[in-house]
């Protein structure tokens, strides 16, 4: 009997630790169905060992990014986990550590409406399983109060949920490089979350429910969470809304992130105000309440992706709820027929990236002016009187429907060449040839012409001149005259399907002289397009890393600072030393030290009848 009695005792000990420490819910349980959006790790434990294996771990962690590592580390410690630790007590690294199952990010309607002035806004939801770390959570949230209560600068107050008790305290957000005075802390029961000239001020309480952190910016979310992490109440929650169930079943298993977005949820929160957004629209005679309407946004129902580590690489997902009967404007512009994206011929081997989408042109066209006329029949009528006045300068007899939509193809491709320059503005714009695919391409070139006429419109005049290549090819050059005399703007070439457009006349001779050893023979490349499923979803594409990282890389280690690197008037030297404050790229290696971890990716996917889905992948280092 002795012995039945300390077995029975050891199972209700057993049993009474799992309860008290109990796994935080999955997400579908745990957080309730007004959550407009959520970023997840369902296993932290687990993430990181796959981001250590990851390239950009393996980079990250590299000896040869020691003093940058270094510099970086200090930056965030002085510019955001200092700031953060006086203000709320909490140690970022701390509960780092502590994080061993879920880490959910959340964002909760939890009553805003837009349209009342006094409705507060969405609320924020942070939370973590600490797992058998949960007493020294308990430790850690003790200490975090004990340094804030001890702070006379903090207005602090203890709220009790359910049993449990929250620490609340007010963040000063503010600039702290001033010596301005504290900002006084909001009486309770006020929102919590305020501006003044110096910056803003938030209010936000924490504390443990078992071995779950759980922090909000507003109390009623946390009452409404800790029944759902307690099991003593589990009304209708995120799993029960079809979106996610369909994209979760699909996307979130196995995966080691995950990100979600209601996107049908917050349109139908703002949707009453857009019409004031858009007032001025009625000018023109078009009905400001159809705008978002007609571009298709409306018709996403909800955005999912996720992160997977596989031993070839790193695969992310992407999924678009947006039924094909609901949709109009972009959504349907961008409708992928399935047909092969493969690489052509032409595409060199340095191309830094490349993409073909096959989309139904003549349908993208009709797709995009049943929008505007939607908004608008008069804005639309407007527009293509515009477009084909520009088009009759060169042609007297254009007309937009004949020789520009009737004459769109069922292929779009795009390619970059490396970037070039001595300045963060020019090493982003990478040199772009585009190919449109047309039954006519020389018909095509007229209405190509006038869209181009109406972009440079404000520059000066377009003039063509003609010259030929080595090979015998003839390419238009236009021209853009201007307080600086002219400049080239692009050039213009058909092949046998396709309008070929580039930025240089370099581009387009390389790509006229067809490499027989082009892109799709590049390193990397076929195990790359593999990881994606291929090119015959309608969209493909690839990119290749360390040809387009190499000279930004060498730039900014480079420079004597970063304000060196960028163009005068684009961004304030506020901006400019605050990321300085943060890190130092002068401590970057030599790139040669480092390019392994920059490897080939591809993306490929498509439309179906329920929306769209992508996929991206990057090849591991070897």
């Amino acid at each position: 009997m002795k012995s039945l009695r300390r077995l029975v005792f050891a199972v209700l000990v057993l049993v009474l630790a799992r309860v008290l420490v109990a796994e935080t819910p999955a997400p579908g349980a745990l957080l309730p169905d007004d959550t407009l959006a959520a970023v997840c790790l369902p296993d932290s434990n687990a993430a990181r060992e796959r981001f250590r294996d990851s390239n950009l771990g393996r980079l990250w962690s590299d000896a040869a990014m020691q003093a940058f590592r270094t510099n970086f580390e200090n930056g965030f410690r002085t510019r955001f986990a200092a700031p953060l630790l006086k203000e709320s007590g909490l140690d970022v690294a701390e509960l780092a550590e502590l994080a061993r199952g879920q880490v959910t990010l959340a964002l909760l309607r939890d009553g805003w409406d837009p349209a009342a002035e006094e409705s507060a806004g969405p609320s924020w939801v942070l939370l973590f399983d600490s797992k058998e770390r949960s007493a020294r959570l308990t430790d850690v949230l003790a200490a975090a109060r004990k340094r804030i209560s001890s702070d006379t600068n903090h207005t602090v107050r203890t709220l009790k949920l359910k049993e449990v008790e929250f620490t609340s305290v007010t963040l000063d957000l503010r600039d702290r490089g001033t010596n301005a005075a504290p900002a006084a802390a909001k009486p309770a029961g006020d929102d919590g979350e305020g501006e003044d000239e110096d910056g803003i001020r938030l209010e936000f309480a924490f504390g443990q429910v078992g071995s779950t952190f759980l922090a909000a910016t507003s109390p009623t979310a946390l009452q409404r969470l800790v029944p759902r992490i307690t099991g003593t109440n589990n009304p209708p929650g995120l799993g029960g809304k079809a979106s996610f169930a369909s994209i979760a079943a699909e996307d979130f298993a196995d995966a080691a992130a995950w990100v979600y977005v209601d996107t049908a949820a917050f349109y139908n929160q703002v949707a009453p105000g857009l019409g004031s957004v858009f007032g001025m629209l009625t000018l023109l005679g078009a009905d400001p309440a159809k705008v978002v309407p007609a571009t298709g946004l409306a018709s996403i129902h909800a955005v999912g992706a996720s992160v997977r580590m596989q031993p070839e690489g790193m695969v992310s997902r992407l999924r678009i709820l947006a039924p094909a009967a609901e949709r109009a404007g972009l959504t349907k512009v961008f409708e992928t027929l399935p047909l092969d994206a493969s690489v052509p011929a032409g595409i060199p081997a340095e191309a830094g990236s490349f993409l073909r989408w096959r989309i139904d042109g003549k349908a993208a066209w009709k797709a995009l002016d049943d929008a505007l006329r939607r908004i608008s029949p008069q804005i639309a009528d407007l527009a293509q009187l515009t477009v084909e006045s520009a088009g009759q300068v060169f042609d007297g007899n254009f007309n937009l429907q004949r020789d520009l939509a009737g004459n769109l193809g069922d292929d779009f491709i795009s390619f970059t060449l490396p970037p070039a320059g001595t300045n963060l503005s020019q090493l982003g714009n990478r040199t772009q040839v585009q190919l449109l695919g047309s039954p006519n391409p020389g018909r095509l070139v007229a209405g190509w012409k006038a869209l181009e006429a109406l972009v440079h419109m404000q520059a000066g005049a377009l003039q063509f001149t003609e010259r030929t290549t080595t090979n015998g090819q003839k390419v238009l050059v236009a021209q853009v005259s201007g307080k600086g005399g002219p400049r080239t703007a692009f050039h213009l070439a058909t092949t046998t399907n396709f309008v070929v457009v580039a930025e240089t006349g370099e581009a387009m001779d390389q790509f006229l002289a067809s490499p027989t050893n082009g892109l799709a023979g590049s390193p990397g490349f076929a195990e790359a397009a593999s990881l994606v499923g291929g090119s015959s979803q309608g969209m493909f594409g690839v990119f290749q890393q360390r040809a387009n990282m190499r000279p930004t890389w060498e730039a900014l280690r480079s420079a004597k600072g970063l304000d060196s690197l960028v163009p005068p008037g684009t961004t304030s030297i506020e901006a400019v030393q605050a990321v300085e404050t943060w890190a130092d790229f002068r401590l970057l290696p030599p790139f040669e030290q480092i390019e392994r971890f920059w490897t080939v990716g591809a993306v490929a996917g498509g439309s179906d009848t329920n929306g769209f889905r992508f996929r991206w992948a990057t090849l591991g280092a070897k």
